[in-house]
């Protein structure tokens, strides 16, 4: 199953919710290998990204139409990664920063805000945090 909703407007829904359990309920409601990809990447302390951040513009085009989606590129994310074994050895910072301009300047403009907050670990909602995402997903390795 892929997403439905860009993974801004399904934090911005997440953040609309009251109550622990409605969070863990509209959590998994949500779930496919994508956004479980991208809450790992965020939450699991042994991931940690080195790729800088470049300056880039941001998509002008409206949610849904934009050339990728952040639930598309999260099977690539792993370039980004330091020390991942997928990574190939020869892509350089040059070009891993080439490649993140590229994918920022394809996104639309709040998935792309969401994936430097992605790499910079922290998505700036209060109520979503290591414990929440553990017991919405048990078995997500979250080291």
């Amino acid at each position: 199953m892929s997403a439905e909703l860009l993974y801004s407007e399904i934090l911005d829904e997440y953040k609309k919710l009251t109550t622990k359990e409605e969070r863990i309920a509209y959590l998994r409601k949500q779930e496919h290998f994508g956004l479980l990809e991208f809450l790992k990447a965020v939450f699991h302390p042994k991931i940690t990204f080195d790729v800088i951040v470049p300056e880039y513009r941001p998509a002008i085009e409206p949610a849904g139409l934009n050339f990728t989606y952040l639930d598309m590129e999260m099977r690539k994310i792993y370039r980004f990664i330091k020390n991942h074994p997928g990574r190939p050895p020869n892509l350089g910072a040059d070009r891993q920063t080439s490649l993140l301009k590229i994918i920022l300047e394809s996104l639309h403009k709040d998935e792309a805000e969401l994936l430097i907050k992605m790499i910079h670990k922290d998505l700036g909602v209060e109520t979503l945090d290591t414990k929440i995402v553990k017991e919405a997903f048990p078995n997500l390795d979250l080291g």
